[in-house]
Protein backbone atom coordinates (compact mmCIF):
# COMPACT_ATOMS: atom_id res chain seq x y z
CA UNK A 1 0.00 0.00 0.00
CA UNK A 2 2.80 2.41 0.90
CA UNK A 3 4.57 1.66 -2.39
CA UNK A 4 1.38 2.25 -4.36
CA UNK A 5 0.82 5.55 -2.57
CA UNK A 6 4.38 6.69 -3.36
CA UNK A 7 4.00 5.88 -7.05
CA UNK A 8 0.80 7.91 -7.23
CA UNK A 9 2.63 10.93 -5.80
CA UNK A 10 5.54 10.94 -8.26
CA UNK A 11 5.12 13.68 -10.86
CA UNK A 12 7.66 15.02 -13.36
CA UNK A 13 10.63 16.68 -11.70
CA UNK A 14 14.15 17.83 -12.44
CA UNK A 15 17.49 16.52 -11.16
CA UNK A 16 18.87 17.01 -7.68
CA UNK A 17 21.10 20.09 -7.80
CA UNK A 18 23.77 20.95 -5.25
CA UNK A 19 23.29 24.58 -4.24
CA UNK A 20 26.20 24.73 -1.83
CA UNK A 21 28.12 22.64 0.71
CA UNK A 22 25.60 20.29 2.32
CA UNK A 23 22.45 21.64 0.65
CA UNK A 24 20.58 20.48 -2.46
CA UNK A 25 17.30 21.23 -4.23
CA UNK A 26 14.89 19.39 -6.52
CA UNK A 27 12.16 21.16 -8.50
CA UNK A 28 9.01 19.18 -9.22
CA UNK A 29 5.38 19.61 -10.18
CA UNK A 30 2.02 18.83 -8.63
CA UNK A 31 -0.74 18.24 -11.16
CA UNK A 32 -2.97 19.92 -12.14
CA UNK A 33 -1.21 23.02 -10.79
CA UNK A 34 1.21 24.74 -13.20
CA UNK A 35 3.22 26.00 -10.22
CA UNK A 36 6.70 24.42 -9.87
CA UNK A 37 7.59 23.44 -6.29
CA UNK A 38 10.95 22.98 -4.63
CA UNK A 39 12.23 20.53 -2.05
CA UNK A 40 15.42 21.44 -0.20
CA UNK A 41 17.72 18.80 1.29
CA UNK A 42 20.13 19.77 4.07
CA UNK A 43 22.76 17.56 5.67
CA UNK A 44 23.28 18.13 9.38
CA UNK A 45 26.63 17.88 11.11
CA UNK A 46 25.66 14.39 12.32
CA UNK A 47 25.22 13.25 8.71
CA UNK A 48 21.43 13.00 8.85
CA UNK A 49 19.29 14.64 6.18
CA UNK A 50 16.49 17.16 6.64
CA UNK A 51 13.94 17.38 3.82
CA UNK A 52 12.12 20.70 3.60
CA UNK A 53 8.77 20.69 1.75
CA UNK A 54 9.10 17.06 0.55
CA UNK A 55 8.48 16.11 -3.07
CA UNK A 56 8.18 12.44 -4.08
CA UNK A 57 10.84 11.55 -6.66
CA UNK A 58 11.47 8.71 -9.07
CA UNK A 59 13.50 5.79 -7.75
CA UNK A 60 16.72 6.84 -9.47
CA UNK A 61 16.65 10.26 -7.83
CA UNK A 62 15.58 8.77 -4.50
CA UNK A 63 18.66 6.54 -4.67
CA UNK A 64 20.77 9.68 -5.09
CA UNK A 65 19.08 11.20 -2.06
CA UNK A 66 19.66 8.09 0.06
CA UNK A 67 23.32 8.13 -0.92
CA UNK A 68 23.69 11.53 0.77
CA UNK A 69 22.81 10.13 4.19
CA UNK A 70 19.90 8.84 6.30
CA UNK A 71 16.68 10.86 6.26
CA UNK A 72 16.05 11.93 9.86
CA UNK A 73 13.73 14.93 9.60
CA UNK A 74 10.86 15.69 7.22
CA UNK A 75 9.52 19.25 7.35
CA UNK A 76 6.02 20.17 6.17
CA UNK A 77 6.62 23.94 6.34
CA UNK A 78 3.02 25.19 6.19
CA UNK A 79 -0.58 24.06 5.87
CA UNK A 80 -0.45 23.77 2.08
CA UNK A 81 2.96 22.14 1.60
CA UNK A 82 1.90 18.81 3.02
CA UNK A 83 0.87 16.80 -0.06
CA UNK A 84 3.79 14.36 0.13
CA UNK A 85 4.23 14.28 3.89
CA UNK A 86 2.52 10.90 4.37
CA UNK A 87 4.38 9.03 1.57
CA UNK A 88 7.70 10.23 3.00
CA UNK A 89 6.66 9.29 6.51
CA UNK A 90 5.82 5.79 5.29
CA UNK A 91 9.08 5.49 3.37
CA UNK A 92 11.19 6.70 6.31
CA UNK A 93 9.29 5.53 9.43
CA UNK A 94 12.15 6.39 11.80
CA UNK A 95 12.31 10.01 10.60
CA UNK A 96 10.52 12.77 12.52
CA UNK A 97 7.76 14.63 10.70
CA UNK A 98 7.90 18.28 11.76
CA UNK A 99 5.66 21.28 11.18
CA UNK A 100 5.59 24.83 12.51
CA UNK A 101 3.31 25.25 15.50
CA UNK A 102 0.94 27.39 13.40
CA UNK A 103 0.38 24.53 10.92
CA UNK A 104 0.36 21.41 13.12
CA UNK A 105 -3.42 21.05 12.98
CA UNK A 106 -3.55 21.19 9.18
CA UNK A 107 -0.57 18.90 8.62
CA UNK A 108 -1.94 16.46 11.21
CA UNK A 109 -5.02 16.05 9.02
CA UNK A 110 -2.91 14.15 6.46
CA UNK A 111 -0.04 12.63 8.50
CA UNK A 112 1.13 12.18 12.08
CA UNK A 113 3.19 15.17 13.24
CA UNK A 114 5.90 14.03 15.65
CA UNK A 115 7.05 17.44 16.90
CA UNK A 116 7.14 21.12 16.04
CA UNK A 117 9.97 22.79 14.18
CA UNK A 118 10.31 25.25 17.03
CA UNK A 119 10.96 22.49 19.59
CA UNK A 120 13.30 20.40 17.43
CA UNK A 121 15.39 22.36 14.96
CA UNK A 122 17.36 24.79 17.17
CA UNK A 123 19.22 21.81 18.65
CA UNK A 124 20.58 21.12 15.14
CA UNK A 125 22.04 24.61 14.88
CA UNK A 126 19.18 25.89 12.72
CA UNK A 127 17.98 29.44 13.37
CA UNK A 128 14.23 29.98 13.13
CA UNK A 129 12.85 33.33 11.98
CA UNK A 130 9.16 34.13 12.47
CA UNK A 131 8.50 36.87 9.88
CA UNK A 132 6.71 39.87 11.40
CA UNK A 133 4.13 41.46 9.18
CA UNK A 134 2.79 38.11 8.00
CA UNK A 135 -0.15 36.20 9.39
CA UNK A 136 0.79 32.95 11.20
CA UNK A 137 1.63 30.67 8.28
CA UNK A 138 5.32 29.81 7.93
CA UNK A 139 8.62 30.00 9.78
CA UNK A 140 11.85 30.72 7.89
CA UNK A 141 14.81 28.44 8.52
CA UNK A 142 18.44 29.49 8.42
CA UNK A 143 20.67 26.46 7.91
CA UNK A 144 24.36 26.63 8.81
CA UNK A 145 26.71 25.76 5.97
CA UNK A 146 30.48 25.58 5.63
CA UNK A 147 32.90 28.37 6.55
CA UNK A 148 30.39 30.45 8.50
CA UNK A 149 27.89 30.78 5.68
CA UNK A 150 24.18 29.98 5.84
CA UNK A 151 21.14 29.32 3.66
CA UNK A 152 17.76 30.93 4.30
CA UNK A 153 14.73 28.82 3.34
CA UNK A 154 11.34 30.46 2.88
CA UNK A 155 8.10 28.91 1.65
CA UNK A 156 5.42 31.16 0.15
CA UNK A 157 6.46 34.48 1.69
CA UNK A 158 8.42 35.30 -1.48
CA UNK A 159 8.25 33.87 -5.01
CA UNK A 160 11.04 34.04 -7.59
CA UNK A 161 9.30 32.93 -10.77
CA UNK A 162 10.83 34.65 -13.75
CA UNK A 163 9.10 33.86 -17.03
CA UNK A 164 12.12 32.39 -18.83
CA UNK A 165 11.63 28.78 -17.71
CA UNK A 166 7.83 28.72 -17.73
CA UNK A 167 6.11 27.30 -20.77
CA UNK A 168 2.62 26.84 -22.23
CA UNK A 169 -0.69 27.58 -20.57
CA UNK A 170 0.82 27.44 -17.10
CA UNK A 171 2.96 30.51 -17.81
CA UNK A 172 -0.09 32.58 -18.66
CA UNK A 173 -2.12 31.29 -15.71
CA UNK A 174 0.66 32.16 -13.29
CA UNK A 175 1.12 35.56 -14.89
CA UNK A 176 -2.60 36.26 -14.51
CA UNK A 177 -2.32 35.29 -10.83
CA UNK A 178 0.55 37.73 -10.34
CA UNK A 179 2.97 34.94 -9.46
CA UNK A 180 5.51 35.60 -12.22
CA UNK A 181 8.21 38.19 -11.79
CA UNK A 182 11.32 39.02 -9.77
CA UNK A 183 11.75 38.00 -6.14
CA UNK A 184 8.74 39.39 -4.29
CA UNK A 185 5.31 38.93 -2.75
CA UNK A 186 2.64 37.64 -5.12
CA UNK A 187 -0.92 38.95 -5.45
CA UNK A 188 -2.12 35.92 -3.49
CA UNK A 189 0.54 36.49 -0.85
CA UNK A 190 -0.59 40.07 -0.40
CA UNK A 191 -4.21 38.98 0.04
CA UNK A 192 -3.67 35.90 2.21
CA UNK A 193 -0.36 36.29 4.05
CA UNK A 194 0.51 39.96 4.33
CA UNK A 195 -0.78 41.67 7.46
CA UNK A 196 1.51 44.69 7.85
CA UNK A 197 3.57 45.92 4.89
CA UNK A 198 5.91 48.09 6.93
CA UNK A 199 6.78 45.32 9.38
CA UNK A 200 7.40 42.76 6.67
CA UNK A 201 9.46 45.20 4.62
CA UNK A 202 11.59 45.95 7.69
CA UNK A 203 12.05 42.21 8.31
CA UNK A 204 13.33 41.62 4.78
CA UNK A 205 15.67 44.58 5.13
CA UNK A 206 17.04 43.16 8.40
CA UNK A 207 17.59 39.77 6.81
CA UNK A 208 19.40 41.48 3.94
CA UNK A 209 22.02 42.71 6.39
CA UNK A 210 22.88 39.17 7.54
CA UNK A 211 26.47 38.80 6.27
CA UNK A 212 26.48 34.99 6.46
CA UNK A 213 23.61 34.45 3.99
CA UNK A 214 25.01 32.93 0.81
CA UNK A 215 21.87 31.16 -0.45
CA UNK A 216 18.17 32.04 -0.45
CA UNK A 217 15.61 29.38 -1.37
CA UNK A 218 11.87 29.73 -1.86
CA UNK A 219 9.19 27.12 -2.45
CA UNK A 220 8.35 28.41 -5.92
CA UNK A 221 11.08 29.73 -8.17
CA UNK A 222 14.81 29.90 -8.60
CA UNK A 223 17.25 29.95 -5.68
CA UNK A 224 19.45 33.01 -5.22
CA UNK A 225 23.13 32.15 -4.84
CA UNK A 226 24.76 35.52 -5.45
CA UNK A 227 24.19 38.90 -3.82
CA UNK A 228 21.49 37.55 -1.49
CA UNK A 229 21.41 40.76 0.52
CA UNK A 230 20.83 42.87 -2.58
CA UNK A 231 18.04 40.52 -3.70
CA UNK A 232 16.29 40.82 -0.33
CA UNK A 233 16.63 44.59 -0.28
CA UNK A 234 15.06 44.77 -3.73
CA UNK A 235 12.26 42.44 -2.65
CA UNK A 236 11.61 44.62 0.38
CA UNK A 237 11.04 47.61 -1.89
CA UNK A 238 8.42 45.62 -3.82
CA UNK A 239 6.32 44.78 -0.75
Amino acid sequence: MATARWQKHVYPHGPMIELGPGIWQVTGTLKPSPLPRNMQIWRAACGGLLLHSPVCLDEETMAELDALGPVKWIVAPCRYHRADALPFQERYPSALLLAPACAVDKVSAVARVDATMEDTLPALGITLHTPPGLRPYEVHLEFPLAEGTSALIMTDALFNLGSSKLQGWGKWVLKAMGSVGPLGVTYTGRAVLLKNKAEYRAYLQRMAENPSLSILCVAHGEPIREEVGAALRAAAQRV
